[in-house]
């Protein structure tokens, strides 16, 4: 197939990272995170890859609930907090989906709603993020409203860490305390808290279950897994180079002209812009590899095109491949230049950019 831009997802290096969440949390069950398209990556092919080594799985949209049970009929599915009324909680009931429950009123409706199946719900305590979840006396209320119903299988404890990338370890320990004492008063329930920065750096919040997101598809949100244990790169953003030119002391390149030659210059032009998903503000000197050597974004990022200087690469030329991130320039790398994250690099790919699914 003719490509210009496109992206490559790599199945052992997805399976790699889950196997390094086992590791991490033997003890816990893992519940992936697959929300946002698997972060940019497709959850249906992240799915199929981890089956066999995952417990189930955690969106954040019904349309995504529903097309992953499509997908994947006997897997476990979290829907994670959202809007839900009657019809919803049916639909989700007859695709057996778990439910997220986050505030008290939603809880009352669950509990006054029939349902063709029972659901399993995971209730939503919150312990300092302040987005969603209950005060403890309505998590408390909740609990025994829906405890008391029989359409309701299961009933799991959750919360989300806020700091638990940060060195400072007393905001999580006091989030972990705070949900488990008061889980602990309402009864033996399973528990959820470890997010990927928690099950790398705070291995006694693992609990019942772990969620990893990121992790998943790379990256480390602690910067503190050690050199024997590295996750692998899911996804590489790679473009052709479409044509150099030579650039004269004083010239401009891009848009305003914005960067301009300090002496004589190579400027390699390269098949990917914003509308592709690379950052508009990413800065001059933002590193890409073109044969897999090290140049530096020269001017500003345009829809369908991008520069880079490669006065020091020898034998550059139109055709070559560029990688804008993956396996030797990292996504959370090019984040740090663009102010931004990996998380979101990853899922503002966009559809015109081919996607290629390596064999595991």
């Amino acid at each position: 197939m003719h490509k210009t831009t496109w992206v490559e997802f790599n199945s052992k290096a997805l399976r790699h990272n889950a196997n390094m969440v086992r590791r991490l949390a033997p003890h816990a069950a893992i519940l992936a995170m697959v929300k946002a398209n698997g972060y940019g990556h497709g959850a249906e092919w992240v799915a199929e890859q981890l089956h066999d080594i995952v417990d189930g799985f955690a969106v954040a949209r019904p349309s995504e609930a529903f097309r992953l049970r499509k997908a994947r009929p006997n897997d476990r599915i979290l829907l994670l907090g959202t809007e839900l009324n009657a019809a919803l909680l049916n639909d989700c009931a007859a695709h057996q989906l778990d439910l997220v429950i986050h505030d008290i009123d939603t809880a009352r409706l669950l509990a006054n709603t029939p349902l063709s199946k029972a659901v399993t719900v995971w209730l939503k305590m919150n312990t300092g993020m302040n987005r969603l979840g209950m005060s403890a006396t309505d998590f408390a209320e909740a609990h025994r409203l829906l405890s008391a119903q029989g359409h309701i299988a299961a009933i799991h404890h959750m919360s989300h860490f806020s700091d638990a990338e940060t060195e400072d370890a007393s905001i999580t320990q006091a989030q972990y305390q705070a949900l488990t004492s008061l889980s602990s008063t309402l009864g033996d329930v399973p528990l959820s808290m470890a997010n990927s920065a928690a099950i790398i750096a705070h291995p006694t919040t693992h609990l019942d279950w772990v969620r990893p997101g990121i992790m998943l598809y790379g990256d480390d949100p602690t910067c503190t897994l050690a050199p024997d244990q590295p996750l692998q790169a899911v996804m590489s953003f790679k473009a052709k180079v479409l044509a150099v030119r030579d650039v004269e002391p004083g010239e401009g390149v891009g848009y305003n002209r914005r960067w301009k030659a300090a002496h004589k210059a190579r400027i390699a032009t390269i098949a990917a812009g914003y509308a592709d998903g690379y950052p508009r503000q990413a800065v001059d000197g933002t590193p890409v590899l073109i044969n897999d050597q090290r140049a530096t974004l020269a001017g500003r990022v345009s829809m369908d095109l991008l520069t880079v200087d490669v006065s020091h690469l020898a034998d550059v030329k139109a055709g070559d491949i560029a990688t804008l991130w993956g396996d030797t320039l990292s996504a959370a790398e090019i984040g740090r230049h663009c102010n931004t994250i990996s998380y979101e690099l990853f899922t503002r790919i966009t559809q015109r950019v081919e996607r290629f699914y390596l064999p595991s």
